[in-house]
């Protein structure tokens, strides 16, 4: 089932803003990732007080949502870049819908329509 509601120019410049998007993302993960190993590398024996327990463990809790959050954001913009490659940009993987040409300009890489992705809780 393809999507021919779109045109061709907007899905090529979709595919373009979803590669810099998935580009950001990876550079926030390795980022991440370094950070997590400079803060091993650093914390060694050097933590001695409650307080400076607590901030390891409110950073890495942050690390944590942080990373969670990318890392989805990550899977639904390699998603999106499969239906381009599939010819089926702009429909919803749970129902087949259209999804309007507004939301994919706001969110390139939604996969499903408002509804759909808020009865799943985002």
């Amino acid at each position: 089932m393809a999507n021919n509601d779109l045109d061709e120019q907007f899905v090529s410049q979709q595919r373009e803003r979803l590669q810099e998007v998935r580009e950001e993302l990876l550079r926030i993960q390795r980022g991440m990732e370094e950070d997590e190993q400079d803060r091993g590398e650093s914390e060694g024996d050097t933590q001695t007080d409650s307080g400076d327990i607590s901030q390891s463990i409110f950073d890495r809790e942050m690390d944590a949502t942080i990373g969670g959050q990318v890392g989805k954001r990550l899977e639904d913009v390699e998603r999106a870049l499969e239906k381009i490659g599939e010819g089926t940009y702009g429909l919803s993987d749970e129902s087949g819908e259209s999804i309007p040409q507004g939301r994919l300009e706001a969110m390139p890489e939604a996969i499903r329509t408002v509804e759909e992705q808020q009865r799943l809780g985002g």
